[in-house]
């Protein structure tokens, strides 16, 4: 299917997510051009609004393999950030990653826009194991997931793609029969 004619959506009694397009890119200057959202994530934040058109245009908004959704606020259709699963072959599980803008933080979105789409790939895609990995420190994300159902699992360390930083972290995971 093409990218215009195909859109994927979940949806909560707060939220509407869609898959991420590359058009999306001014949006996501909300949140990728903000150091302190970048704080705990593998990438750097973006110097300029288009960084984001080099990789954007390459996702295939239509994988069941990679679900990046954008994620919006229904009550004023503002641009809250970016839920993903991606699916890890090695350890046949999905990898769940999130990304809000800072002001819309402590707001429980993340959970429960994460709660909605963990179930979407259940039912859509068969999926049964969920992965998450935080750095220690991150307590609220660490939350997030408790929150989300997911129990810790063991210890691990993760480095920022630029090598900046390495993080001890946490790896909680998710089994639904």
């Amino acid at each position: 299917m093409e990218e215009e004619n195909y859109m994927e959506t979940v949806e909560t009694n707060r939220l509407f997510m869609r898959r991420l397009m590359t058009d999306d890119y001014k949006a996501m200057a909300a949140w990728d051009m903000d150091e302190r959202v970048y704080k705990y994530l593998l990438g750097s934040a973006c110097k300029t609004v288009e960084e984001p058109l080099v990789w954007l245009p390459k996702k295939d908004p239509n994988s069941k393999t990679n679900i990046l959704m954008l994620v919006t606020d229904k009550s004023d259709g503002h641009a809250v950030g970016i839920y993903a699963l991606n699916y890890i072959q090695e350890h046949d599980s999905y990898s769940l990653s999130y990304v809000n803008r800072y002001d819309d933080w402590g707001k429980g979105y993340t959970v429960e826009g994460m709660k909605a789409l963990i179930n979407h790939a259940v039912k859509v895609y068969g999926a049964r194991k969920f992965e998450g990995e935080c750095a220690k420190e991150n307590l609220g994300s660490a939350r997030v997931m408790q929150k989300l159902g997911m129990v810790y699992a063991h210890d691990s360390s993760y480095t920022k793609s630029d090598g900046s930083k390495t993080f001890e972290s946490e790896v909680y995971t998710l089994s639904i029969d």
